[in-house]
């Protein structure tokens, strides 16, 4: 008997040990499973995310050449408005230099008006034009004069054509009769 009862506690123990493996067999195999689908899910999902990494690397890549077009126009723009802030400046200069001589040119107009308003300051303003016309006319006739002298210079200098003259004055008639005649006829004959 006793080797009866260590065979049936040697069985027992076996088949307990046997049960209690396949227990775990089955839990093994269980969790296996999920461990699979747990994979099988990772690597759905590894590839779902491979594509929204793709498709948002090309977003980011075409985002940052609409960046670098929109930096290009900026900096464009930005040397646009720097060189129209300088040429404003330039204006608002000239705008107020010609403001000032604006200004000024009222003040002489009103100054020109009350002048002239009064009837002697008029005839003086007359008298001073006649007289700048009469100057100018002097000028003028002096040029024509001094211009005139000049070309008879010139004319002297190039020839008198056979007059004499002296300090630009004739010295003898102007009329000289110069007759030629060939060497071999006499000069008795005429």
């Amino acid at each position: 008997m006793k080797d009866g009862l260590k065979f049936t506690l040697l069985t027992i123990g076996l088949i307990a040990i046997f049960f209690i493996m396949g227990r775990e067999i089955v839990d093994t195999k269980d969790k296996l499973r999920n461990a699979q689908d747990q994979v099988v899910q990772a690597k759905k999902e590894k590839v779902w995310l491979q594509d929204a990494l793709r498709l948002t690397r090309g977003e980011v890549t075409k985002k940052g050449r609409d960046l670098k077009v929109c930096r290009d126009r900026l900096d464009f723009v930005n040397k646009k408005i720097f060189a129209l802030k300088g040429r404003n400046s330039t204006l608002f200069r000239a705008r107020i230099d010609l403001e000032a001589k604006i200004a000024l040119l009222q003040e002489e107009k009103m100054a020109m008006e009350a002048k002239f308003h009064s009837l002697s300051e008029l005839k003086k303003a007359i008298r001073q034009v006649k007289a700048e016309i009469r100057d100018d006319k002097i000028k003028q006739r002096k040029e024509q004069v001094r211009q005139k002298e000049e070309i008879d210079k010139w004319e002297t200098a190039l020839g008198n054509k056979g007059y004499l003259t002296k300090d630009g004055e004739e010295y003898y008639k102007p009329k000289v009769n110069v007759e030629v005649r060939p060497a071999n006829l006499s000069l008795n004959k005429k």
